[in-house]
């Protein structure tokens, strides 16, 4: 057996038992203890694992330790003191630094039915068109940010059926760098159905995860160089929750900046919230996590300081035509949104946000990297399809005054 093979095995027995032993591994694997030992000291030296006399144990970062018993209150004020936020901190090319944007998420298809308005309860409409599109949050977001910097990773899991293969044609076809593409034979490939009105360019979405859910913690511990070698982590909630969580504490422990969309919005999500640099939510995802109704922008500002107060450390709280808020500990930022021929709205968060990640991967500044994701995504619902991106020559242009909406 290789050694990487080996190592990955290795990797692989951590996330299941916690624990290695160096005699037990030498004997599964037929190498010598040396060898061995070798192998657990690289994966020491790559934070995979600490030593101890005899094997290693899985570095986990204890965020929920006790928590039921301790206050969230008190968990934050420990981490302010010790920690004060700035400018979201990206690694420089010295760290040799392989991936700018690593994400972790879904891949769907989207089944995207046009109509005249969006329906009311009991009502029959006739659609317009019915159309087949590839999507999930997850791929959006890796879409959206290799059309604006040079690697790309996306982190997807699909089923063994017709769909899997429209996702390996499809992501084929996009500026993603590297992909790793896990597959369940015993669920199927994420759908979503879409209903847009032709009217607005409003939407409703229902979600079917399929195998996005079913996707493993030692199936991410197979990327964990890739995580915490990455300029930016991103994710959403369309995986399974453990997955997820487990790779946010990856990136968290070694610096890697870490962006979630929450989206779609679970209770949970409140556990991890001290572990996150930027939190992207839209107004229903920042009702949901700050208990506070968003009627207009001063109420935005209660919801974003109300979640940044529940440990991340810079809120942006999306709102459509109403721009967005950021707050941060220097205070309140807003940035208008910008004026569109809005044809599909959907699949405008995720270039948002993927958008977001990849001029921060660049060293674009936070306030400056928002608008030009609010720009970016602008020009996506000028185009039909949630993956279906803009091209990064418009941004500039699109920039100009003009297109503000005061």
């Amino acid at each position: 057996m290789k050694k990487l093979e080996r190592q990955k095995f290795i990797k692989l027995k951590l996330a299941k038992d916690k624990k290695v032993y160096v005699s037990e591994l030498a004997r599964i694997l037929q190498v010598t203890d040396r060898t061995i030992r070798s192998d657990l000291k690289y994966l020491s030296e790559k934070r995979v694992c600490v030593l101890f006399h005899g094997g290693a144990k899985l570095i986990d970062v204890q965020y929920d330790v006790e928590f039921k018993e301790t206050s969230l209150h008190t968990m934050l004020k420990g981490l302010k003191n010790s920690y004060q936020p700035k400018e979201p901190s990206i690694k420089t090319e010295e760290n040799n630094t392989e991936t700018d944007v690593y994400v972790l998420g879904s891949f769907n298809i989207d089944i995207v039915t046009e109509v005249d308005n969006l329906p009311k309860i009991g009502q029959t409409q006739r659609a317009t068109s019915t159309h087949f599109y590839p999507g999930g949050k997850g791929a959006n977001q890796a879409s959206a940010a290799a059309i604006l910097c040079d690697k790309v990773h996306l982190t997807i899991k699909v089923g063994q059926d017709g769909f899997s293969e429209k996702a390996k044609s499809y992501l084929s076809s996009t500026n993603i760098t590297s992909l790793t593409l896990l597959e369940d034979n015993l669920t199927h490939t994420g759908s979503a159905i879409v209903l847009v009105s032709s009217q607005t360019g409003n939407n409703m979405i229902t979600i079917d995860l399929g195998a996005n859910e079913t996707i493993k913690t030692e199936e991410i511990l197979q990327d964990i160089d890739l995580i915490r070698e990455a300029k930016v982590f991103l994710t959403q909630l369309e995986n399974n929750f453990d997955a997820t969580r487990f790779a946010i504490e990856q990136a968290y422990s070694s610096q890697t900046l870490v962006i979630l969309d929450p989206a779609p919005y679970r209770e949970e999500v409140k556990q991890i919230l001290p572990f996150i640099d930027i939190i992207t939510p839209n107004e229903i995802e920042a009702e949901e996590i700050s208990g506070i109704k968003i009627t207009d922008i001063s109420t935005a500002k209660d919801a974003a300081k109300a979640i940044y107060q529940q440990g991340v450390n810079h809120v942006i709280i999306t709102m459509s035509e109403k721009g967005s808020i950021l707050y941060n500990h220097l205070g309140f930022h807003y940035t208008p949104a910008y004026k569109s021929a809005v044809i599909d709205t959907s699949g405008a968060g995720d270039a948002f946000t993927g958008s977001l990640a990849a001029y921060l991967a660049k060293g674009v500044n936070l306030k400056q990297a928002i608008n030009y994701a609010t720009a970016f995504s602008s020009l996506k619902i000028e185009k039909k399809g949630a993956s279906n991106m803009p091209d990064k020559g418009l941004i500039t242009y699109r920039m100009n005054r003009e297109y503000i909406i005061e």
